[in-house]
């Protein structure tokens, strides 16, 4: 059976033919494991497995595991036209997990029951959407590899399984593979698909996936256009600085703004007479997703000559942490501000807030266009979020797990506006960590990889005037 696009559908693919994928995001626990065979026994597959052109396995791992358990041998599948890269595995993993519990409200034209059919796209009726970044996530993946996914219909024409993706289908114009079931029997199938079938762990992306994925989005935090937005109007919206930072800034305080984005806040201020220096490894071009290298490599030089007036007053670290890639880069981050801040300074930061974040989820917004929040958090408290398309790590704290988190880098962590969408606090006397820590921090926050495994190599004297500094500041705090 054949789907446009070249993609295929195979309704028997041998499971022996299967080749698992490096990368695997959800983990199953022996409970979840026993109950997804019970499902598969009732049901069977109604949700195709996805195939790279390969044959390697982009998305439905337990599924297979689940089928070779209870003694099948074969699995429906959708067969990808040519080989996608690990950003798209992760995508399809992630769509493919999330898609059968959106709450959009579609119909269409039912097949016979028990069967596979194609439903013409035309007969798609969207009567409610819903997640809409959601549902543009969908139609990114389904414009580059075709028509991928698929839903189920009960006899009455009602979707009741991946209904966002439908309606990205009657958007896209293209038919939909759709398996049929009977109204009465729908319900039990919707509560055996859509309950809890283990955990993410976005560990494994920390090795395989690159660190700059993330510039494509994060360089646009702390920044909102106005409805003014062709004249260039910038509205600061940082609770950062406008409740930690300025009410208390003065013009002889030295400060530098560490990943700070488009650096909005240092331009705006420094036309103001302060003294803000900004640094955001990540800043692109002007309207363009292209790496501004020189103008980091500039930002380096321009921290690098005011070093020679000693360690700052304040240290800025806004939506940073929410951001990193894993933990290793979370910790080089925090070891780098603790070495920025001199020893009577402070470090202003604030991160996502995670209590506030399930608060929202289970409000009245939960099924708003932005219900797609914590839809992949995994037992370290990292998401997975697409914006514009693209997939976005975040990391969310508590007001407990971000006090605990700071307290290793500074002796005097106090905790300000917890119960906001960011948790915020201002952080006073750095800890003394050894020399060659803070030169592996160093070495990894002022030499970014790029795309193509390209770094700039600019960065020696930053991090040699930066050794200098603290060892005479950890002198004086530990005498």
């Amino acid at each position: 059976m054949s789907s446009p696009l070249n993609v295929r559908f195979d309704p028997a693919y041998p499971l022996s033919k299967l080749r698992p994928s490096d990368y695997n995001p959800r983990r199953l626990s022996e409970e979840s494991f026993v109950r997804l065979q019970g499902s598969l026994r009732r049901h069977g597959v109604v949700k195709p497995v996805i195939l790279n052109a390969d044959g390697t396995l982009v998305a439905g791992h337990q599924r297979t595991k689940g089928l070779k358990a209870i003694g099948e041998t074969t699995t429906p599948a959708m067969i990808l036209p040519q080989k996608v890269r690990l950003q798209d595995e992760i995508k399809f993993n992630l769509l493919h997990n999330r898609v059968e519990t959106e709450s959009s409200v579609v119909y269409a034209e039912a097949g016979p029951i028990g069967q596979w059919c194609w439903i013409p796209w035309q007969t798609i009726q969207v009567e409610e959407a819903k997640n809409l970044p959601f549902q543009q996530a969908i139609a990114f993946m389904t414009a580059a590899h075709g028509p991928w996914g698929s839903v189920v219909i009960d006899d009455q024409g009602r979707i009741v399984l991946n209904a966002e993706y439908a309606a990205v289908a009657k958007t896209q114009r293209f038919d939909v593979l759709a398996w049929t079931v009977a109204s009465f029997d729908a319900g039990q199938l919707v509560e055996d698909l859509t309950g809890e079938y283990g955990v993410y762990d976005w560990s494994g992306l920390e090795e395989q996936a690159p660190v700059w994925n993330q510039h494509i989005v994060q360089p646009n935090r702390l920044r909102e256009h106005s409805s003014k937005a062709k004249a260039d109007k910038v509205r600061y919206k940082s609770e950062v600085w406008e409740r930690l930072v300025l009410p208390r800034l003065t013009t002889s305080d030295r400060v530098v703004d560490f990943g700070a984005g488009h650096g909005d806040y240092a331009r705006h201020l420094r036309s103001k007479g302060y003294q803000v220096w900004d640094y955001e490894p990540y800043r692109t071009l002007k309207g363009k997703y292209s790496l501004d290298i020189r103008g980091i490599v500039s930002m380096l030089r321009g921290l690098e000559r005011e070093l020679d007036n000693g360690l700052f007053e304040v240290v800025v670290l806004d939506s940073v942490i929410n951001a990193t890639t894993s933990l290793d880069y979370q910790h080089w981050v925090l070891l780098t501000v603790n070495a920025l801040c001199a020893k009577d300074g402070q470090v202003c930061i604030g991160t996502r807030n995670l209590e506030r974040e399930l608060a929202y989820e289970n409000s009245e917004h939960s099924i708003s266009r932005d219900s797609t929040r914590l839809a992949f958090l995994d037992h370290e408290n990292v998401d997975m979020r697409f914006v514009r398309g693209k997939w976005q790590k975040i990391r969310y704290h508590t007001p407990e797990s971000l006090r605990g988190l700071l307290s290793r880098y500074f002796e005097d962590v106090q905790l300000s506006d917890t119960t906001r969408a960011t948790v915020k606090a201002v952080c006073r006397k750095p800890r003394v960590f050894p020399i060659e820590e803070y030169r592996e921090a160093f070495e990894n926050e002022f030499n970014m990889p790029y795309p193509n495994d390209f770094r700039h190599d600019r960065h020696g004297e930053i991090v040699r005037k930066l050794i200098e500094l603290i060892k005479d500041r950890n002198i004086r705090i530990e005498g």
